[in-house]
C-alpha cells in the first residue's frame, strides 16, 4: 500500500534555522496515528569530515523538554556535493523536531545547524520526508556560526566590520582569513591561530587565560553550559590544521 509522503523544502543555515514555506501539500489521505514513525533526511552534508575530537555532526530528533536526541545517527564523511538519504526508524511520536546537530558523546545536542518542527497535524502517513538541501556542517563553519556569530558569545559584535576591536574583523564571511596565520595586535610575538598547534595560537590562549593586553575576559564567555564544549571545539579545530 503506498503511504503519503510529507516534503519539506530546503530551508536557510543558521544556528536554529526557520522558513517562511517549507513546501507542505496537504494531503486528505487517512492521517497516522501510530506510536512511531520513520524521518528520511536527504541533502548535502559539506565537510562532515573535518571534525576531529569526541564531537560528532548527527540527524537527530528531540522532544522539545530536552537536549539529549531521542534517536540520531552520525552525518555520512563522503565527498562534498553527494546528496545523501539518512533514515531514522522507530521515532518516536513524542518528537517535536528534526534537527541536524553537533551532538556529545552523551547524544547532548552542542549546537543547531538546521531544524524543522514537527507537527501534530501534518503527520499523515508513517514516514516523514525531509530535504535540507546542501548544508556546511564543517568544523570551522559551525564554530563561526555558534561562536563568532552565536547569540550567546556574538563576538561580531565588538570584532565587527566596522572599527573591530584589536583590529579583528570576525564578521562571517572574513573571520577564518582574518585569524589563521595573522599576527596578533595584542600581542605581535603571536599569530591569532597558528594551524596545527592551539597552544602558540593567541586566539586559544585568549579564551582561556585571558590576556592583560586585553580589556575583555573572554574566557567569560564560554563559561556556561552551551559553550564551554567550544573551547574544546576550537582546540580541536586548530590541533588538526585549522581548515576552512
Amino acid at each position: 500500500m503506498r503511504h503519503p509522503i510529507i516534503c519539506f523544502a530546503a530551508l536557510s543555515l543558521a544556528l536554529s534555522l526557520t522558513g517562511c514555506d517549507d513546501g507542505y501539500i496537504e494531503d486528505p489521505v487517512n492521517q497516522y496515528f501510530g506510536d512511531s514513525y520513520t524521518v528520511q533526511i536527504k541533502g548535502c552534508f559539506n565537510s562532515a569530515d573535518s571534525w576531529t575530537g569526541k564531537y560528532t555532526v548527527a540527524a537527530a530528533c528531540f522532544d522539545g523538554s530536552s537536549p539529549y536526541s531521542l534517536t540520531q545517527t552520525a552525518l555520512p564523511s563522503e565527498e562534498n556535493g553527494e546528496i545523501q538519504t539518512l533514515t531514522l526508524t522507530n521515532v518516536s511520536t513524542k518528537a517535536k523536531s528534526i534537527e541536524i546537530v553537533v551532538m556529545s558523546p552523551l547524544r547532548e545536542r552542542i549546537a543547531t545547524l538546521y531544524s524543522y518542527e514537527i507537527r501534530a497535524d501534518r503527520r499523515i502517513g508513517d514516514t516523514i520526508k525531509v530535504d535540507v538541501g546542501s548544508i556546511d556542517v564543517g568544523m570551522f563553519s559551525t564554530i563561526n556560526k555558534a561562536v563568532f556569530q552565536g547569540e550567546q558569545t556574538n563576538c561580531a559584535r565588538c570584532h565587527s566590520a566596522v572599527n573591530p576591536a584589536a583590529n579583528l574583523d570576525l564578521t562571517t564571511a572574513n573571520a577564518y582569513h582574518n585569524l589563521v596565520g595573522v599576527q596578533a595586535s595584542a600581542d605581535t610575538a603571536m599569530s591569532r591561530v597558528v594551524a596545527g598547534n592551539a597552544s602558540k595560537s593567541f586566539l586559544y590562549r585568549v579564551i582561556t587565560e585571558g590576556d592583560q593586553s586585553v580589556s575583555y575576559s573572554h574566557p567569560a564567555l564560554f563559561v556556561n553550559e552551551s559553550t564551554a564544549p567550544f573551547v574544546e571545539i576550537i582546540r580541536n579545530w586548530i590541533d588538526s590544521g585549522a581548515t576552512e
